[in-house]
């Protein structure tokens, strides 16, 4: 069999007991991206030698019995936004071509901790500004199920990584939905962890105060291993919580019955696709199906904060693109320099907006009080073509980056755990996701959920 084929927790099996080696499976995996990779763009660095290397040194390790864990001698890629020594991190931009790090990011060097071989480094927006992955630097990336689709993104080229079997998983990031929202139209699980559960060092900021770093996984089985490897205290990231990493594995495949599931109504469901509603429908009968008990639950507002949590990423991404690299700098995008080109959003108008979302937080904590997870589409409609800016979605035409943000951007405000797993296929055999969501710090919870409701999907 394939072995590129193969979950993380599957590949950790065979790897421990010597049935595959470590250096097979990384030569299988370079031969799919080098077969791959030409027509999907989903890396941007592919370091060969060096994962040859950590692959002939993870065999070694493990056969003198110094198995370090379930990524040992799994072959990862991480996203071009954080470093890693000696390769550059461009963040998508050539304005960073020379950026030549000295030092591992935390979550390359957790990674390297945890005996994982790092295949290379994965496409993202430029700048991680942007949810289609349609960079004009170094080409589209492309959906791996028609490649006139974007993958999402700003995490794209993960994605598309991990579903064209290029990569067994990979790291991306998450200000606005950019770990969800490439899961959702790619169709693999995408996992944003509490704010604070995954160390940001040297990592290329969009908007520190939404910032979060996630796993980009096949299963959520797998998502469970690659966070319990990454989460975790950094003294380099105050952001970072001084919180027991949680065993969030052992209990996948556990029994969900009883679990309170709040589908959310309202806006969440005021604008969709009809294949993405008919696919939440049967995710909520699947729910049903494996013990859960569903309710209604509708929000206050009477419109997704979109707007406002746009306002806060510009907030805090245009001084520091200002202070980096200077007003009017060339090498941006025609896209970027008009975004840079804007006045710092009033203060009080990002003040506003930001309690304005803070309002719509504490909606969604007061129904967590009452549940004990959420649930709702990931994105309103399927993978939109590339190049397209404006879409129609269930007769309301928006902006590309508007709708794919629509149903995601506001957990990032909400700093809670949620994930994304595949419920469904579009008439023209497109992904489609649901979202799950659960509180603070309880992302064992909504694993054990996501790892049940993928399971029963089989």
């Amino acid at each position: 069999m394939d072995p590129t084929l193969l979950s993380v927790a599957d590949l950790a099996s065979l790897l421990r007991s010597g049935e595959l080696s470590p250096v097979e499976l990384t030569e299988a995996y370079l031969a799919r991206v080098e077969e791959a990779d030409p027509g999907l763009n989903a890396y941007v660095a592919v370091l060969a030698d060096s994962a040859r290397g950590q692959a002939r040194q993870a065999r070694e390790e493990i056969r003198a019995g110094r198995w370090r864990g379930p990524l040992h001698g799994v072959p990862l890629g991480v996203k071009d936004l954080y470093d890693f020594a000696g390769v550059p991190t461009m963040a998508g931009s050539p304005l960073l071509a020379d950026n030549v790090p000295s030092a591992d990011s935390t979550v390359v060097a957790r990674l390297r901790g945890a005996g994982a071989v790092l295949l290379g480094k994965h496409s993202t927006h430029e700048f991680a500004w942007g949810g289609t992955t349609d960079n004009p630097h170094f080409g589209p990336t492309r959906n791996p199920h028609d490649p006139e689709r974007v993958p999402g993104g700003s995490s794209g080229g993960s994605a598309a990584a991990v579903v064209a079997h290029l990569a067994a998983a990979s790291v991306g990031s998450d200000t606005c939905g950019s770990v969800r929202i490439p899961a959702a139209l790619c169709g693999c699980v995408g996992f944003k962890p509490t704010y604070g559960r995954i160390s940001l060092h040297r990592v290329v900021p969009l908007c520190p105060s939404l910032d979060h770093a996630g796993p980009i996984t096949r299963t959520v089985r797998d998502a469970g291993i690659v966070f319990m490897a990454l989460a975790g205290f950094d003294a380099a990231d105050a952001r970072t919580l001084p919180l027991e990493v949680p065993d969030v594995v052992t209990g996948l495949g556990g029994d969900v019955r009883g679990l309170r599931i709040g589908r959310l109504r309202g806006w969440f469901e005021a604008v969709l696709d009809p294949d993405v509603r008919a696919a939440l429908d049967a995710a909520m009968e699947r729910l049903r199906g494996i013990g859960c008990v569903i309710h209604d639950v509708v929000p206050e507002a009477k419109e997704a904060p979109v707007d406002d949590v746009f306002l806060q990423v510009a907030s805090e991404a245009l001084p520091w693109h200002w202070a980096t690299f200077g007003r009017g700098a060339a090498g941006y995008s025609p896209a970027m320099s008009e975004l840079l080109a804007g006045p710092l959003p009033a203060a009080d108008a990002v003040a506003q907006g930001r309690e304005r979302t803070r309002a719509q937080v504490r909606d969604l904590l007061t129904m967590l009080a009452d549940v004990d997870l959420l649930a709702c589409a990931t994105i309103p409609a399927p993978a939109p073509r590339i190049g397209e800016q404006q879409v129609d979605v269930d007769g309301r035409r928006m902006p590309v980056e508007w709708m794919l943000t629509r149903l995601t951007s506001v957990f990032d405000a909400a700093r809670l755990p949620a994930l994304s797993v595949p419920c469904g296929w579009s008439r023209s055999g497109l992904p489609i996701g649901v979202q799950l969501v659960g509180r603070h710090l309880e992302e064992a919870t909504v694993l054990r959920l996501g790892s049940a409701f993928q399971l029963a999907g089989r």
